[in-house]
């Protein structure tokens, strides 16, 4: 335990991350602050926005689609299609927002009965193109195959979500976005690499880790106590990262309005089949950024024991986060080829919304395993494949 102190002290608790992390403190505050002001205007706004939403809220409704349709195309040919745009607009008027919301949630209505395009990239969402798809394969003799089985399955999922429903959920909305976008992996993960770079990289620039190693602690214990604190720093600045993104997007509005409902009424999570509320994706949320978080921490701490430089640590971990961002700008051609690596690159599986806001599944052995298991099965295999290698590279640096 004393090893494990000395170790999180070195790591974690000296000035320069101390004076890190209060500046990390201050920054995630600020973005999570300026981002539900943009997202909804004052807290006034976004208390008229929540006792208008009231009226609306539940099944569809064709009446208040057509009056939402209505102020949509006023609004459109004043400010564009453009959301961002719009919504930057008219982040102080709570019922041109609630018109905007409801036009794009009659939208996500009628994709849920009708489904996408036949002719789109995207895999096959909807009540009637799931339904024609499989009437095809059937008709080809063809009822048995995978294929067929995993339509048959997505129809299946899809009809017991139901149809999805209106709720009052922009604070929320901020929030998963702070979780679930790639600017939380510039704003957690960035910092994070910095914080965790030195664990090993730092003794060995210096030409200390022989002795250090060497000493009558013994190499495991030494290793292990690195391995503790390295977990214990990550825990912390994601936890950070998870209460400053929680507390600035909720607290000055004084609302948690919208946390029981379904997550389907989020337009980003529209298409999930997980029967999760608006809390339950916070909490799993949550707890998959504290999951990844340490195991990018244990592919950091792998790089920095072969590694003499703090700077170069840094930069080939920031690689292996980004490199399937950077396969991805090669084309669908490239996507194809490595798709494990484009769906279990870091800068993919870190994102809860790339986890939780779509239907996935792989075969392995002749099983259906959805994305989130498949996804904590690769990650872990890789946590524990980055332990045995650290363990393994640091027995060849004792002195004899």
């Amino acid at each position: 335990m004393s090893l494990f102190r000395f170790e999180l002290r070195k790591l974690l608790l000296n000035k320069k991350t101390l004076i890190l992390l209060l500046c990390l403190l201050v920054l995630y505050s600020v973005a999570g602050l300026t981002s539900a002001m943009f997202l909804t205007g004052s807290s006034d706004s976004c208390r008229r926005y929540e006792e208008l939403a009231a009226a609306w809220e539940g099944p569809f409704d064709s009446e208040k689609a057509e009056k939402a349709e209505k102020i949509y195309q006023e609004i459109s040919a004043r400010y564009g299609t453009d959301e961002r745009m719009i919504a930057r607009s008219v982040k102080d008027q709570p019922e041109i927002i609630l018109a905007v919301n409801y036009h794009a949630y009659a939208g996500r209505v009628e994709e849920y009965w009708n489904g996408t395009p036949p002719e789109s990239a995207e895999e096959p969402y909807g009540i009637a193109l799931l339904q024609e798809k499989i009437a095809e394969l059937e008709n080809q003799g063809k009822q048995d195959t995978a294929a067929c089985l995993e339509l048959s399955d997505s129809l299946q999922r899809l009809e017991e979500l139901g149809e999805p429903e209106f709720a009052s959920t922009l604070l929320w909305e901020n929030l998963f976005s702070s979780l679930g976008e790639h600017m939380m992996q510039f704003l957690l993960f960035i910092p994070l690499t910095f914080v965790i770079a030195p664990v090993f990289a730092a003794e060995q620039s210096g030409g200390m880790d022989s002795l250090i190693l060497s000493s009558r602690n013994g190499r495991r214990k030494i290793v292990t106590a690195k391995l503790l604190s390295v977990l214990a720093a990550s825990i912390v600045v994601t936890v950070l990262y998870l209460a400053a993104a929680f507390l600035s997007g909720f607290l000055p509005y004084g609302s948690f309005h919208g946390w029981d409902a379904a997550i389907q009424s989020l337009p980003a999570y529209a298409r999930s089949p997980f029967r999760f509320k608006v809390w339950q994706l916070a909490a799993a949320g949550a707890a998959w950024l504290i999951f990844t978080g340490a195991v990018y921490s244990l592919i950091i701490c792998f790089i920095s024991s072969r590694m003499k430089s703090q700077m170069g640590t840094a930069g080939v971990s920031l690689a292996v986060l980004f490199v399937n961002v950077g396969l991805a700008a090669m084309g669908d051609t490239v996507t194809q080829k490595l798709g494990i690596l484009a769906d279990f690159g870091l800068a993919n599986v870190t994102l809860i919304k790339e986890v939780f806001g779509g239907y996935k599944v792989f075969h392995v052995f002749c099983m259906h395993v959805s994305y989130p298991v498949m996804a904590i099965l690769v990650l872990a295999v890789i946590a524990a494949a980055a332990v045995f290698g650290i363990y393994r590279g640091q027995k060849s640096r004792t002195a004899a």
